[in-house]
């Protein structure tokens, strides 16, 4: 048991407090992690990821929403309320700041299909692809088509780890 001294506090000592030699401040302050010619590269590549995601965006889906001029009655309400949280600019609807996406079957599946099925997303689940879909799109119903769309997937329900015991033998009635 530690006995309380006035003016000092009472911290157990280690190993490397009791050393006079170990300078923290210095500690690691001519090393390099990774070298300059790979932080380039993967800049790089990073930017031109960026840069080719957002020409795919550009050209698809965003350019098939502007196309389309139909509008549920609750976006048109929340346009008229004029609030800060609804907006239109270059002629999108945002949500809350997330695109809003009409009721177009086709355009909200080319949504669901890139955000669960490619490759760097890799088959997320309904909790994870709703939050993702949530960060940019919003539309009435997203998350029963997300659950819709995740229930279809064959990959998705092949995969699927079920957590409950396999049922017994059934046990019929006898014949009175």
């Amino acid at each position: 048991m530690l006995k309380h001294i006035p003016g000092k506090t009472n911290t157990k000592a280690d190993i490397l407090s009791r050393k006079d030699q170990v300078n923290t401040k210095e500690d690691n302050k001519n090393v390099q992690l990774l070298k300059d010619k790979l932080w380039q590269r993967r800049t790089i590549a990073e930017i031109a990821i960026m840069g080719e995601n957002k020409a795919r965006e550009e050209s698809g889906i965003l350019k098939e929403i502007r196309r389309i001029e139909t509008r549920e009655k609750e976006v048109i309400q929340a346009l008229e309320r004029n609030d800060g949280t609804t907006w239109e600019e270059d002629r999108l609807v945002y949500m809350e700041g997330r695109i809003y996406v009409p009721n177009n079957k086709k355009v909200k599946k080319e949504i669901l299909r890139e955000n669960h099925d490619s490759v760097d997303v890799g088959h997320p689940g309904q909790q994870r692809m709703l939050e993702i879909l949530k960060r940019n799109y919003w539309w009435p119903g997203l998350k029963e088509d997300v659950k819709r769309y995740v229930q279809g997937c064959f990959k998705c329900q092949q995969n699927k780890v079920l957590h409950q015991r396999k049922a017994g033998e059934l046990h019929p009635l006898e014949i009175p």
